[in-house]
């Protein structure tokens, strides 16, 4: 009997130590249509982001760079798409889930940052579910959130 209870607290504790988001019948869906690629950058993504809560020191581009290598891609990427700041920007229709992309933040003080992205929100008005990471020396792990990312400038994939 003794075993069995502790053994329900062990099981209690694991899971309320796993982050959830709201978005994650889209996280989901968007895992299971992917690409082979895309499919093992997102799976990575969510992996640290939710099941190890995993921070790391440095910016956006550290964490992601690491969800790369932890997928399997760290040396092993190209550039789809490379502009400037200030434009031309990425037509809508290049990016694919597990794409890590790099954007002027309009909802952040219009700052650059790069995250991955997951799926369309709304394509017309250029919303997007990003897996993204604060940065600096935040404690919080990466988190799902809806950007504006109608000026991407760099699109990065795993090959």
């Amino acid at each position: 009997m003794r075993y069995i209870i502790i053994t329900i607290f062990i099981l209690l504790l694991s899971s309320c130590s796993q982050r959830t988001t709201p978005y994650i019948h889209i996280v989901n869906r968007a895992i299971s249509n992917a690409q082979p690629i895309g499919k093992k950058v997102l799976k990575a993504g969510h992996y640290l982001a939710y099941k190890r809560s995993k921070t790391v020191k440095g910016s956006c581009w550290d964490y992601i760079n690491k969800v790369y290598y932890y997928a399997g891609y760290g040396r092993s990427k190209r550039v789809i798409f490379k502009s400037t700041k200030r434009g031309p920007y990425a037509h809508k229709y290049m990016i694919k889930a597990g794409d890590w992309l790099y954007y002027i933040n309009h909802d952040y003080h219009s700052v650059e940052h790069s995250a991955i992205f997951v799926a369309w929100i709304d394509v017309e008005r250029s919303r997007a579910l990003m897996l993204s990471y604060k940065g600096g020396r935040s404690s919080n792990p990466a988190r799902y959130k809806i950007y504006n990312i109608s000026s991407v400038y760099r699109i990065t994939r795993g090959r």
